[in-house]
């Protein structure tokens, strides 16, 4: 008689999955930067990453720069080029 334990099971199809998966997110098309590149290139520019979403060819990547800013960079992935930078400046609280 074969015994299947199903929980073990599908956690391990899950994890898995979740490795095929966040593989996946980071690999790139032919001739485009992986998110690893893009993430590299705005940590070069003093970014420390919050979040990257992919649309198509471009990469918007959020984050904060040295001076805690919020911060707002959108990369070509095929060039590498910073398409628009934007910079949330906070206001300071007076009392």
């Amino acid at each position: 008689m074969l015994t299947i334990n199903t929980k073990s099971t599908a956690c391990a199809a899950l994890a898995s999955l979740a490795f095929v998966l966040g593989t996946a997110a980071t690999a790139a098309p032919a001739g485009m930067l992986s998110l690893d590149d893009i993430e590299s290139r705005a940590s070069a520019q003093g970014i420390q990453v919050k979040d990257i979403e992919v649309r198509d060819r471009l990469v918007e990547v959020e984050g904060r720069d040295a001076s805690a800013q919020k911060v707002k960079l959108v990369y070509d992935r095929k060039t590498g080029e910073v398409l628009s930078r934007e910079v949330k400046v906070q206001k300071s609280k007076t009392r």
